[in-house]
């Protein structure tokens, strides 16, 4: 019987941070950062550096089940950029990369919000995330101005915690804290790493959330088009 349902947050609770206004204001912010800071590498210099240190960062969290963080993702790209910054500067870095998504921010996904209040009347509810360049402490501030923060149990934010999906301990310690075992938790998300793999690993009933998708991830013990079939499955 499942007691407990564990979220993916980006392309699950909201959809994924694609509009291009997010990325090009953080990306002007940084390259007038640095160009204040007399460091002249230019917009394209910048956000290549910046694309770079991302992919870095998801290949250690596939590969290795960890993550760099935010602060280790700036590093990454003032080392591809041979740069070296004093403390302040980065933590001013810091503070424009993280904050940009309270300025622009992410649409929740399809069918969330009318689907969260009636699932917490009868499920624990969790939130495990692969936090990217935005913090966890931004991305709550997001889910409680749109009212949905409440419904969740827990949150664990890979940023914080150091380990990231589909590294099983990022789940145990999620169902740890619920106090629920993995026979009796369910996890949905849309990658098929990080969150099927992820939470098969764990020994959690994996559902691949893929509304675009026809085939079925043969892993996945369910594959739903919407966030809003859990109401039916899991009766």
């Amino acid at each position: 019987m499942i007691r407990a349902i564990t979220f993916d947050f980006w392309n699950t609770l909201y959809k994924g941070p694609a509009d291009r206004r997010a990325f090009e204001k953080r990306m002007n912010a940084v390259t007038e950062l640095l160009q204040q800071a007399g460091y002249d590498q230019g917009l394209e210099g910048v956000a290549a550096a910046f694309k770079a240190a991302w992919q870095k960062a998801d290949c250690m969290q596939r590969e290795h089940g960890c993550d760099p963080s935010p602060r280790g993702q700036i590093d990454f790209a003032l080392q591809d950029m041979q740069l070296e910054v004093d403390e302040y500067l980065k933590e001013r870095l810091y503070q424009v990369v993280t904050s940009t998504l309270l300025e622009i921010p992410p649409d929740m996904n399809d069918e969330v919000a009318e689907t969260l209040p009636i699932l917490a009347e009868k499920y624990r509810l969790a939130v495990i995330c692969n936090t990217g360049v935005t913090s966890g402490v931004i991305l709550r501030q997001l889910m409680r101005k749109d009212k949905i923060f409440d419904y969740f149990q827990f949150m664990v934010f890979s940023d914080e915690v150091s380990w990231a999906k589909p590294n099983p301990a990022i789940f145990k310690y999620t169902l740890d804290n619920l106090q629920v075992d993995s026979k009796q938790a369910a996890h949905i998300g849309d990658d098929e790493t990080f969150d099927v793999a992820g939470a098969k690993a764990a020994g959690m009933t994996a559902i691949w959330l893929a509304p675009d998708k026809i085939v079925r991830v043969p892993e996945a013990d369910y594959h739903f088009k919407s966030v809003k079939e859990l109401l039916n499955i899991l009766d």
